[in-house]
């Protein structure tokens, strides 16, 4: 398949995905399902979705939900879109989202102590005194 075709068949399947966790599932923990990516494989025959859903809600029974809807959904995209194949579906949990909060959290909570003087944190996730450091090296 070209790429661009498989990229815009990849972009309406993202879609139309969207639209049937928000329009057609009686589930409501579904409404806070984000499809945040597919990979559709070039005999179109599997389809890798990634979802990322609110914080607090919990990811594994979404999951669960997904897994059991799985061949309704696959049967909805190849019908909606017309496509020769039912793919497979596999779906994730994109938790890209979720990382990047977190480091902007770290970075800031960074950038607060730095302004402070309060001790930093090194690599390991450890304190460490660096006006200490500083003074031992001066004394030597």
């Amino acid at each position: 398949m070209k790429p661009l075709r498989k990229e815009r068949l990849q972009q309406a399947i993202k879609q139309e995905l969207s639209k049937i966790l928000l329009e057609d599932m009686n589930d409501e923990r579904l409404k806070f399902v984000t499809v945040t990516d597919v990979e559709l494989s070039d005999d179109q025959k599997y389809l890798k979705v990634y979802f990322s859903t609110m914080p607090g809600k919990d990811s594994e029974q979404i999951l669960q939900s997904l897994e059991r809807i799985k061949g309704y959904i696959s049967g909805e995209v190849a019908r909606t879109l017309r496509l020769r194949f039912a793919p497979e579906i596999k779906f994730e949990l994109d938790d890209s989202i979720e990382r990047g909060v977190r480091m902007v959290r770290l970075l800031e909570d960074l950038e607060k102590k730095d302004n402070t003087g309060e001790d930093e944190i090194n690599e390991d996730g450890l304190e460490e005194n660096t006006e200490g450091n500083n003074e031992e090296s001066q004394g030597n």
